[in-house]
């Protein structure tokens, strides 16, 4: 990640973002980005992790108490967040 400058009035940063690719019987192919892994392996993990949000009814999810501030897939986001 580069250090944010200011452009025009807005702030902007490059960022490492990995592109983890799936597929379903029942979505066909898509593109998951995960921006906040270091490498490729805890990419997958954090993929593996949404894949798991997706199939868990929505009433068993439980926030953990130290992890909610860093959590990638926040339980109040919008599926319309990923563009597939």
């Amino acid at each position: 990640m580069t250090s944010p400058e200011l452009y025009k009035g807005w702030l902007i940063e490059a960022r490492q973002v990995f592109c983890v690719q799936v597929w379903s019987a029942g979505g066909g192919d898509c593109v998951i980005p995960v921006h906040n892994a270091q490498n490729e392996s805890e990419a997958l993990a954090l993929a593996k992790r949404w894949i798991d949000m997706q199939t868990e009814p929505a009433e068993s999810r439980h926030p953990s108490d130290s992890s909610e501030e860093h959590d990638p897939f926040p339980l109040d986001w919008d599926d319309d967040d990923i563009p597939f």
